[in-house]
């Protein structure tokens, strides 16, 4: 698959959807489920009310990311997701600590399907459909009915620009993609969709982020991370960078030139001669008409503007990249 003008134009420009049931999905419920996540994460799931929800970074107690998830107080249970794969390292850790605690982990993403609709024109269309939307916060959700099937309708924006997920139970959510394609609505390829996601900054799970990164590298603290919620395995590391100011590598965004090749991830990027980074993500952009990237890079490297460099394994040529802020969502033309 290559990356779809017309589905990249519906995205930013109307509407558009894209499957992502192969995405993790936790159900972690008991009465003990919020005290748990919060002993185990880096944000406050305890101040939480029904309903709203944040992202976090699940850590060891090295304070080092075993997962980055998005989490949702539902009324009885909490849903925890991540990207594909995303929980690998993340679940037998829960499993561990959950033996402490009055709670019930239960993996429910083969039981549940994911849907995401993205642009400017997703919430009337829902709302043409009879389904009621979530607050105006981000991941807040709302339990309500699309076409007649129950859904979980949250607001997030992976893309960076509006989008709503759906979440259903798989024996009663499978008409759902049907009903989808039949409206009519642009269906996104995941090359698309990864370019979207590039220039949004949202980080993946064993892409721009693993398990030897530190939560602040990925630059995404207020959404992220509670400085004063109290202790949680890791804190102490968490804390300690928090009182030094800063890290020595961090999640950037990259612009390539036009009509130079795009890098694959995991290329190394250099500066004066130096290896200050690698390229985590990379993909063309038809807002910009050239490549867009994510890499970790040295903070020395991370002003927006610097230059850095790559250079083409088969045959030695050196290209250029420049630093650029996220998000790297281009002005519609």
């Amino acid at each position: 698959m290559t990356v779809d003008l017309n589905q990249y134009r519906a995205a930013d420009a109307t509407i558009a959807w894209i499957d992502r049931s192969d995405r993790a999905r936790l159900d972690v419920s008991g009465p003990d489920a919020a005290k748990f996540l919060n002993n185990l994460t880096t944000n406050d799931i305890k101040r939480l009310p029904a309903d709203r929800g944040c992202e976090a970074f699940i850590t060891s107690p090295q304070g080092k990311t075993l997962a980055y998830v998005s989490i949702i107080v539902r009324p009885g249970s909490i849903l925890v997701r991540a990207d594909a794969g995303g929980l690998e390292k993340a679940l037998p850790h829960l499993q561990k600590y959950g033996i402490f605690d009055d709670v019930a982990i239960d993996d429910v993403s083969d039981a549940t399907l994911e849907y995401h609709i993205v642009g400017p024109d997703a919430a009337a269309w829902l709302e043409s459909r009879g389904a009621s939307l979530p607050g105006p916060e981000d991941l807040s959700a709302v339990a309500t009915h699309l076409e007649g099937v129950g859904v979980l309708c949250v607001r997030e924006s992976p893309t960076g620009r509006p989008g709503f997920t759906l979440v259903a139970k798989t024996d009663e959510g499978r008409p759902l993609g049907e009903m989808l394609r039949s409206a009519g609505l642009t269906e996104l390829n995941s090359d698309t969709f990864e370019t979207l996601r590039i220039e949004a900054g949202t980080p993946v799970f064993g892409r721009e982020v693993d398990e030897k990164n530190l939560p602040q590298e990925i630059d995404r603290d207020s959404r992220t991370i509670s400085f004063v919620k109290g202790c949680y395995l890791g804190q102490e590391t968490v804390a300690r960078l928090d009182a030094l100011g800063h890290v020595n590598k961090i999640l950037r965004g990259l612009r390539f030139h036009p009509g130079e090749p795009i890098p694959s991830p995991g290329t190394p990027l250099a500066a004066d001669g130096k290896t200050v980074g690698s390229v985590a993500s990379s993909a063309y952009s038809p807002g910009w008409e050239a490549g867009v990237g994510l890499a970790i890079v040295r903070v020395a490297q991370a002003a927006a503007g610097s230059a850095l460099t790559w250079t083409r394994n088969d045959d030695g040529a050196t290209f250029k990249a420049e630093v650029a802020e996220l998000p790297l969502i281009p002005s519609r033309r």
